[in-house]
């Protein structure tokens, strides 16, 4: 069975969904965040991402990881449903008050049965002022 497609993994601030079409806006969308201080803490954030060619059920985990480290600080898992190969399954994570110790480069990825999806990589800066 082929592993499922990931058509896009975006990173942003909120995800608004009308309740009349289903259709999704991302708001506020980023590849780093600045901070004043470590270690530092984002109150919310969410993790949107767009799969294709699943079948069935698969155990989902969502890895947060530091990669000047190469330790993982954060684990959530969760359970991701295709209803058929042919579909698009759009699906989020939201995550409060996420932890970076460092400066540095930091990962998200999706893992779908034990294999790895997609990965986001993004960096955490330290503020000049």
């Amino acid at each position: 069975m082929e592993q499922p497609k990931a058509l896009a993994m975006i990173i942003c601030d909120e995800i608004i969904e009308d309740k009349h079409t289903h259709k999704k806006s991302l708001i506020g969308i980023f590849n780093q965040i600045v901070t004043g201080r470590f270690p530092a803490v984002h109150p919310k954030m969410h993790i949107f991402f767009s799969l294709t060619n699943g079948h069935g059920k698969y155990k989902a985990v969502l890895q947060h990881t530091s990669l000047s480290e190469l330790s993982i600080l954060k684990e959530i898992q969760g359970e991701m449903h295709f209803p058929d190969p042919n579909s698009n399954l759009e699906y989020s994570f939201e995550l409060l008050n996420v932890s970076f110790p460092h400066e540095g480069r930091y990962s998200f990825q999706l893992l779908l049965e034990g294999h790895p999806v997609v990965e986001r990589v993004f960096e955490v800066l330290k503020s000049s002022k």
